[in-house]
């Protein structure tokens, strides 16, 4: 037999049990006394059982009664727990999110942001894996993250990507280097050098491998030194052993004393920075509330380096039923 009983009656059963009397817990519930009585009536109806013996003075439970509570009280417990849960899930008071990004966000966005979001919703936990683009590509594909301050190569079907900010890479050398002489720097200037270049994966390796092999006047080359982290790329310029490449949007917070830094003017030498989660997969709340800080950050970021260009676009991440999002410029692909 299918039985339709919903929580309201189960509420006011377990209302009435607690405070011995019909009237009060007609009042906890917000409801009149007949309306709480028809309740409890319809209940015993469905049940098939009394579950009160009531007087004018007071309500004593049947044996029913007393087996009906004994099996409801902790389900119904755990029934308003597992709501409130959600409630403060989509309220954004409790919950974590585990978040990849690039190296260079990792110390320019995500610090303010996760601060600014430290103050809005103190008791989020967020975990942040830094790694190289392909990796964070992959690992929202798999589902390691939820989502990933990164570069879309070229659009994918399976993954939504919210623009934030366009990126230009810089080629960074000794002072007195004889590429301070020259008006303008592109690829092919910086590959007759001693090149020391951050490792496969990252997003400015893949685009000087690309740009290198497209570009036709561009001599052979490979890196003297590749290394992992940007930090060890200007350590090993300073010591006179290469020139390197990194993205300015992380020059502001690397040691350049004794350097010079000038931006590549290739077309292929920018990429686009965004969000990036699956396309069959909504953002929780509380990545949402990430989001949101990291967009201000990148405003501010751009206004603060006007050479850093802001992506916009009109749609929010999470939305668009998971179709993927383009920005309305076209990026420099970067595979």
């Amino acid at each position: 037999m299918t039985m339709n009983i919903k929580y309201r009656p189960l509420k006011a059963f377990l209302l009435a049990v607690e405070t011995g009397s019909f009237t009060h817990a007609a009042n906890r519930l917000g409801v009149t006394q007949p309306s709480f009585t028809a309740l409890i009536r319809d209940l015993e109806e469905i049940l098939g059982a009394r579950l009160f013996d009531r007087t004018t003075r007071s309500i004593e439970l049947t044996a029913a009664g007393r087996e009906f509570l004994a099996r409801i009280e902790r389900p119904l417990s755990d029934l308003e727990e597992a709501y409130r849960s959600i409630l403060d899930l989509a309220a954004v008071k409790r919950g974590s999110v585990v978040v990849g990004a690039l190296p260079s966000t990792s110390l320019t966005l995500i610090p303010p942001a996760l601060r600014s979001l430290r103050v809005a919703h103190p008791t989020l936990r967020v975990r942040v894996v830094e790694a190289h683009n392909d990796e964070l590509i992959f690992m929202v594909r798999t589902n390691q993250i939820e989502f990933a301050l990164a570069a879309l190569p070229e659009t994918a079907s399976d993954l939504a990507f919210h623009p934030l900010l366009e990126d230009t890479f810089m080629a960074v050398f000794p002072a007195g280097h004889e590429l301070a002489a020259r008006p303008r720097l592109r690829w092919k200037d910086v590959v007759p050098h001693d090149l020391i270049l951050l490792s496969r994966g990252s997003s400015v390796r893949a685009q000087y491998d690309q740009a290198v092999q497209a570009e036709a006047a561009a001599p052979a080359a490979s890196s003297r030194y590749d290394v992992t982290h940007m930090t060890t790329a200007t350590g090993l310029v300073r010591q006179g052993l290469g020139i390197t490449l990194l993205p300015m949007l992380a020059l502001s917070e690397l040691n350049l004393s004794g350097l010079l830094a000038r931006p590549l003017e290739d077309a292929t030498a920018r990429r686009t920075i965004g969000v990036l989660h699956r396309s069959d997969r909504s953002l929780s709340a509380a990545a949402l509330a990430f989001t949101a800080q990291l967009t201000r950050v990148a405003d501010e970021t751009t206004k603060a380096q006007p050479a850093l260009r802001l992506a916009k676009t009109p749609e929010p991440p999470g939305g668009a039923k998971g179709a993927a999002r383009r920005p309305r410029h076209r990026p420099a692909k970067t595979r």
